[in-house]
């Protein structure tokens, strides 16, 4: 009987354990979903888009970021010319990275059509915007 009743608490602790995993790797994922939007929102931030007139498409560019779990980046980002480019290219490749290991990690799935990059840049009622070759 002794055995018996040390066999089932031994269980209980080890159901119990179990669950408290998935849930710390659940915070641990939703934790690194954070990080994720906050590297991000520093980089849209950086980029002045939201915060800078755009009156010349010359002073604008943009690049690649985020990692989609086929391969390729998930979009695309616009950048004021103005700001410390070196830096924010290397803001957006940590990014960039960091995506890439957190789809590894947790086992993510994405769709894998490639996302085309754009023609360039333009300048809309003060705003910066992508433009694209249109084809029929």
């Amino acid at each position: 009987m002794k055995n018996l009743s040390f066999i089932l608490a031994t269980l209980c602790l080890i159901f119990i354990s179990c669950s408290n995993d998935r849930a710390d790797d659940n915070n641990s994922k939703e934790n690194d979903i954070k990080q994720l939007e906050k590297m991000y929102q520093e980089i849209v931030t950086l980029s002045k888009v939201n915060s800078e007139t755009c009156t010349d498409s010359k002073e604008w560019d943009f690049t690649a970021i985020g990692s989609k779990a086929c391969g390729g980046p998930e979009n695309f980002i616009i950048y004021s010319k103005k700001i410390n480019t070196a830096d924010f290219l290397a803001k957006v490749k940590a990014y960039t990275d960091a995506r890439a290991a957190f789809n590894v990690k947790w086992n993510i799935f994405s769709t894998c059509d490639i996302i085309l990059p754009p023609a360039g840049v333009g300048c809309v009622d003060g705003k910066p915007v992508f433009m694209h070759n249109v084809a029929f």
